[in-house]
């Protein structure tokens, strides 16, 4: 078994030269380029983020969907690029471990964007954020979360008016009206 073959095993079906042509193609607006040297790299921080994991990965490698979202980030460099994403490469598996598996990887990798121009491209400090920073950088996925919010504090009454409990308009007080105008502190057994 050659270095090519133990090279293509990390990413399955999909291979060498198809990963680093389809990184490229991303990268290509920005006239950024990885060398086989840099997918070889990036292939081992894979293997070695998959093993550590603990998870298996089937279909398009994260890399591609990374690529797919960053390329046009204006803090990509040529001369960080392999090592930004490899940085970008172990944060997107440290994400998806801690996502339910219904979020798709395109999401993480919006989230993933987000963060690293918010950083002005620091990838280090990008994979230093919990998964929940990361996301909060993903359009889709906090509309979906802002919509289990709002559903879970919906509350109807008989006339099927329909009420919503924002938390973060609540202030505690004891004393405040209750429903009918009842006082939360007076007893009403």
């Amino acid at each position: 078994m050659g270095a090519r073959a133990s090279f293509v095993m990390p990413y399955g079906d999909v291979g060498n030269e198809a990963l680093l042509q389809a990184a490229n193609e991303g990268l290509a607006a920005r006239g950024l380029v990885l060398s086989a040297n840099d997918m070889r790299m990036l292939a081992n921080r894979r293997a070695q983020s998959l093993l550590n994991a603990e998870r298996v990965e089937f279909g398009m490698p994260a890399l591609v969907r990374i690529v797919e979202e960053i390329a046009t980030s204006p803090y990509l460099a040529q001369a960080t690029l392999a090592m930004d994403l490899a940085t970008l490469q172990d944060a997107f598996y440290a994400v998806r471990t801690e996502m339910p598996a219904q979020v798709p990887d395109s999401e993480i990798a919006q989230g993933l964007r987000g963060c690293f121009d918010a950083w002005h491209g620091d990838a280090a400090e990008v994979a230093s954020l919990a998964p929940e920073e990361v996301m909060a950088f993903s359009a889709e996925y906090q509309r979906v979360i802002d919509a289990q919010r709002s559903e879970a504090y919906r509350i109807a009454d008989d006339q099927g008016r329909v009420y919503v409990f924002d938390p973060a308009e609540w202030d505690y007080d004891e004393w405040a009206d209750g429903w009918d105008g009842e006082k939360w502190g007076d007893n009403l057994d």
